[in-house]
């Protein structure tokens, strides 16, 4: 799990979860096996974005195209579901970001407790930030409060487990980095559907793996149920 657009008013923001499942393992191994054949280019060596991704891994905002461009190729190779909530800014509670994302967090992590309520068992690694420093120990206690709320019953769910990662420690996490870039630049052209604006195209990339899309002030905006297409 991981959020985007924090810090930046300019931009929708985003709490987003990919699903692995049992492939995570897999996964995780060929994204690391990726970086290390990525880091062995002198080519681009001394490139500072380059030496901050060999040092702490993928990441959307600062990737160069060399290292971007291989990535999102294996992610077209891999099999995963998404799910993210996006508010910009005006319909959610609290009066400050980290507010803003707790909710969203607890809002996002409750939604996958009951629908994975038949588990035993639910693990979550959430990028490591100074905003979930202080959120993450409350996150069990709320996530099932919020949970009981919305099944109105007491219905059983997964024990779930919290750990904060950072991006070398956990690499999958880029994965739904890149999603949440992908979704942020196309909710920033007004969800256009033209097919020569690049950020449309860059979202019709990543769509196929969006269990959920939900925007707070507009509702649900794609799911597997109601895909734009």
């Amino acid at each position: 799990m991981d959020e985007s657009g924090n810090g930046n008013a300019s931009q929708p923001l985003i709490v987003g979860a990919v699903e692995l499942g049992e492939d995570a393992d897999d996964i995780e191994e060929r994204i690391r096996d990726l970086h290390k054949r990525l880091i062995s280019r002198n080519s681009l060596a001394g490139f500072p974005s380059f030496e901050e991704f060999r040092k702490n891994g993928f990441h959307s905002a600062t990737d160069p195209t060399e290292v971007s461009g291989p990535f999102l190729e294996l992610m077209r190779s891999l099999f995963f579901r998404t799910y993210m909530v996006v508010t910009d800014r005006t319909r959610v509670p609290g009066d400050n970001e980290s507010e803003w994302l707790e909710f969203m967090y607890v809002k996002l992590l409750s939604d996958l407790a009951i629908r994975h309520r038949h588990e035993s068992e639910l693990h979550f690694y959430i990028e490591q930030s100074e905003d979930m420093k202080s959120i993450i120990n409350r996150l069990p206690d709320s996530v099932v409060r919020q949970a009981r709320k919305t099944t109105s019953k007491a219905a059983s769910l997964p024990k779930m487990n919290f750990e904060m990662v950072a991006k070398q420690d956990y690499m999958s996490t880029a994965i739904i980095d890149y999603v949440m870039a992908a979704v942020s630049r196309w909710l920033q052209k007004d969800r256009t559907t033209e097919p020569t604006v690049w950020a449309y195209r860059a979202f019709r990339e990543i769509e196929p793996s969006i269990s959920l899309l939900y925007s707070f002030e507009h509702g649900r905006i794609a799911s597997r149920r109601n895909p734009l297409h």
